[in-house]
């Protein structure tokens, strides 16, 4: 999904913080979008929070401007990250920007000099977390914009999306619902750049259990399986419908195939041939009971015309030979 979620593994967050004495100046405000008075009291909510209340050791240290355009493309589309108004850095430490040993640059909330409460974090190839901490690691509710312009908005848990969230791929792609530990788990929705819409359960980062999947030409919905559908109904936009056991995209196993004119087939298939016993029901009332392979009648069955008259024999490529 996009970057990794744990950008910033290698910080040392349970050593000394440390400044760096030779990190030029920036200033943050070229990092945000254009502003409207909405978002004026979230500027004050996060003022508050970053307020220094520690001694400035190095000035010169300062938010770094992010110059990737994938980053800024992101940051344009969601616009300013919104602080809940529930997270306080009271009680804490708060320091004003200093250098991290990956020559990161981290604002917020320290206790015991670890992350704490609110704060921020900014890496030289535009990858920035804005949003709570717990004992040094992203916990609580934040957002972090990956260098390839993915991004994340939601629960966090020990540097992991763990929780209620969303995921916007660059691509414009976006997923919306539960995670657990990095992968998408539980409920949720996903909308792919293709058109493709999926809403149903998630297992270990795919579609796994119940499900609609609605494609450009047609909609499923149904049980599935590591990310494969295995049994539904299978609905084209042209008025055929399929209900039955499915293998990878085919129709495979037993189920029934409705034509919009009123034909329809149950029984066996085999990667989408009718193949195996079936019965075969024409529009005009007729109907073929028997064996089938590649996709016609082949081998012993019986045709019953609309009248109620029964012909049995056997069948060659669709042909009655005998």
């Amino acid at each position: 999904m996009g970057g990794s979620c744990c950008k910033d593994e290698n910080i040392e967050t349970n050593k000394e913080i440390r400044n760096a004495t030779n990190k030029p100046i920036f200033s943050h405000a070229e990092n945000l979008p254009p502003r409207n008075i909405h978002n004026k009291s979230n500027q004050e909510i996060r003022t508050q929070l970053l307020q220094p209340t520690i001694p400035i050791q190095n000035d010169q240290i300062q938010i770094p401007i992010i110059h990737n355009g994938l980053v800024k493309e992101m940051l344009l589309k969601l616009g300013e990250y919104q602080i809940p108004q529930s997270i306080t850095n009271e009680g804490l430490d708060v320091t004003s920007p200093i250098q991290l040993p990956d020559d990161s640059i981290y604002v917020g909330g320290l206790k015991n000099n670890l992350f704490q409460g609110y704060g921020e974090i900014y890496w030289d190839d535009g990858t920035h977390y804005c949003g709570q901490f717990n004992k040094g690691t992203k916990s609580g509710n934040g957002r972090l914009i990956y260098a390839d312009g993915d991004a994340y908005e939601g629960e966090w848990l020990d540097d992991q999306q763990h929780g209620k969230g969303k995921y916007w791929y660059s691509d414009g792609g976006l997923y919306d619902g539960r995670f657990l530990y990095d992968l998408k788990h539980g409920q949720g929705k996903e909308i792919l750049s293709n058109g493709e819409t999926y809403e149903g359960d998630f297992n270990n980062g795919t579609r796994h259990g119940k499900g609609k999947l609605i494609m450009t030409d047609a909609v499923f919905e149904g049980q599935f399986d590591n990310g494969q559908m295995i049994d539904g109904e299978y609905r084209w936009n042209d008025g055929r419908k399929y209900k039955g056991q499915i293998q990878g995209t085919k129709m495979h196993g037993h189920g029934e195939f409705w034509f919009p004119d009123g034909r329809y087939y149950k029984g066996d298939w085999v990667d989408d041939q009718k193949q195996g016993q079936g019965e075969f029901h024409y529009s005009d009332g007729s109907m073929f009971v028997g064996e089938w392979k590649n996709n016609k009648q082949n081998g012993q069955g019986k045709f019953v015309d609309q009248n109620g008259q029964i012909i049995n024999g056997i069948w060659v490529d669709g042909i009655k030979t005998k």
